[in-house]
């Protein structure tokens, strides 16, 4: 089979590189609009998951983000320092820190959530409907446990779908 010209391999790795490649590219032009607002596309992740969900422990962000604690932790000490996040210690167990939006985080996230949804449309908008329905399945086939698109937890996802 082909499409625009190119021979469509059944090779998996091949289909691996162009995915991994396709989505790095895509995501690289969709998060240039962050980086002028100065945020990269995990401290906007972040904020995401903060304004959509409340305050939320380090360990439920990275889980949100498909992250390590460690990554969470350097992406949230820059947000801190940018006044965009606040911690705080849980009372009874100073294991855990929560954090919170901000007031600063939650203008800037309002102000830029809109333009970058924006951006992902016009990246993805060489796909018409069906394709983009076809991309969605096949996504979803080759990866099950996928957090759906208001940021659950994986756990949380898989018991919407059962459910």
């Amino acid at each position: 089979m082909e499409r625009r010209g190119e021979a469509v391999s059944s090779d998996p790795v091949a289909a691996y590189v162009r995915l991994v490649r396709t989505a790095e590219a895509l995501h690289a032009e969709v998060s240039r609009g962050l980086a002028d607002e100065g945020l990269t596309a995990s401290q906007f992740s972040t904020l995401k998951v903060l304004r959509l969900n409340g305050p939320l422990a380090q360990k439920d962000i990275a889980t949100y983000l498909l992250k390590t604690g460690g990554n969470v932790t350097l992406v949230v000490d820059n947000l801190e320092k940018a006044g965009l996040v606040g911690r705080e210690r849980v009372q009874g167990d100073r294991r855990i820190t929560m954090v919170r939006i901000t007031p600063a985080g939650e203008e800037l996230f309002d102000r830029v959530y809109p333009p970058h949804l924006q951006r992902i449309a016009v990246a993805m908008s060489g796909l018409g409907n069906e394709d983009l329905s076809s991309l969605l399945a096949l996504l979803n086939e080759l990866y099950t446990t996928v957090a759906d698109p208001i940021c659950l937890p994986v756990r949380d996802a898989q018991v919407r779908r059962a459910g």
